[in-house]
């Protein structure tokens, strides 16, 4: 007599299709919600992209008002009522470009002036007629150059304010006159930063690493990308940091967020690709939020690590003075956390640039279309070229990403101990 053998049979479980519902659930009922979120989104990276590859006058003139306006607001514990001003002189422009944008005042009101104002300028660049954002961003370096060298005692401030107003001039003069191409200037900029944050050697790295970026003709390409992992970054860091904070604070959050960032880490990256597309169609913003996503989980952990590092004396101390812990958190911890936390941001810029020929494949452009192309058509020069200008931003990114850390209270003492 035989005996039937004992089969044992295990129900299938439909997570994929369950997930699938939950996709076209949120979708159905979340609709207009993700697509403000898209838009947004979208519309930081193509304005940071355009600012990047062909930046306009005026907002070459803003980004040298808002450094000096900076450096006002970073030393106001040496100024004589140099704050009051520089508040006053933001708001002023802000309530101007305001009006301009909505009703067009500003540019009546230039349009009443006598012409002799403008003609020489004009004449001068080339222009055929006067852009009103710019008269109003040289109006703000020029109000905030004046608080700089009347209501301040500080020398480098005055040498900011004055080498911010000197450097705008000359990029005017250098394009308009001399004919030197906009990523080019552009390129000088990110040496000025790397030289100020870091100093010559990555200062002289960014130069020559940016100009070889712009002989491969991959300029445009290589700011649309770092247009996208700046926008995934920042939002990366808003989310994770804040989450770092609650998992240092509570025990049972720390336990209940890790296996959540264990997965987010282990799950392959492509797969953040499909849920994007699904609520943000093909382009940049599933990139950015795939990127998004794979990025997070290093700025959580170690903003946790920072936090707990943080010697618990010091923090008796700061509730010994009486001090909330909202003000010891902002005072204390942080600061002292803050190199901890930089390797944290500094993990999600490589992981974000890990993403960038991943998102690549769903139109995001730049340097991943390019490096996809060469993959796709075999064409080893186009995604050799478009690797070694990734190579370069990395590289750019780490290494000033890492030099940030000097800047904090620990390092300072440090410093000051030798």
């Amino acid at each position: 007599m035989s005996s039937t053998p004992l089969t044992i049979e295990v129900p299938r479980v439909p997570v994929g299709p369950w997930f699938d519902s939950a996709i076209d659930w949120l979708r159905d009922n979340l609709g207009p919600l993700f697509d403000v979120i898209g838009a947004v989104i979208g519309a930081c990276v193509d304005w940071l992209a355009a600012l990047l590859t062909v930046p306009t006058a005026a907002q070459l003139t803003l980004i040298a008002a808002l450094v000096v306006a900076a450096g006002l607001l970073a030393r106001r514990g040496n100024i004589r009522g140099g704050a009051i001003p520089t508040l006053a002189a933001l708001a002023a422009w802000a309530v101007l470009s305001l009006v301009e944008a909505l009703a067009g005042g500003v540019a009546l009101a230039i349009g009443s002036l006598p012409a002799p104002l403008f003609l020489w300028a004009m004449n001068l660049f080339g222009a055929s007629y006067v852009h009103p954002p710019l008269v109003l961003a040289l109006l703000l370096l020029a109000a905030l150059v004046v608080v700089s060298l009347t209501a301040t005692r500080d020398r480098r401030q005055w040498l900011l304010a004055v080498g911010a107003a000197v450097a705008t001039v000359a990029l005017f003069v250098l394009h308009h006159i001399v004919g030197v191409p906009l990523d080019l200037l552009v390129l000088l900029l990110f040496v000025a930063l790397a030289q100020v944050v870091s100093g010559w050697r990555l200062a002289l790295f960014a130069f020559l690493g940016f100009l070889l970026i712009v002989s491969m003709d991959k300029w445009e390409a290589a700011m649309s990308s770092l247009a996208l992992i700046l926008v995934a970054t920042a939002v990366a860091v808003a989310i994770s940091v804040p989450i770092g904070v609650l998992a240092a604070y509570n025990d049972r959050g720390s336990r209940l967020i890790k296996p959540i960032l264990d997965f987010m880490q282990t799950l392959p990256a492509f797969v953040y690709l499909i849920p994007a597309i699904s609520f943000f169609s093909i382009g940049q913003v599933p990139g950015v939020i795939a990127t998004v996503i794979f990025a997070m989980p290093p700025g959580v952990r170690l903003t946790e690590l920072g936090i707990r590092q943080v010697d618990r004396e010091l923090v008796e101390a700061g509730e010994a003075f009486g001090a909330p812990p909202l003000q010891i958190l902002r005072r204390v911890q942080l600061p002292l956390a803050l190199a901890t936390i930089m390797a944290g941001v500094n993990q999600v810029i490589m992981l974000s640039l890990s993403m960038v020929v991943i998102a690549g494949m769903v139109g995001a452009g730049g340097l991943g279309n390019d490096v996809y192309s060469g993959i796709a058509r075999s064409d080893v020069a186009l995604g050799f070229e478009g690797g070694i200008a990734v190579v370069v931003l990395a590289i750019f990114l780490d290494r000033l990403t890492g030099a940030v850390t000097r800047f904090s209270p620990a390092a300072r003492a440090q410093r000051a101990s030798r």
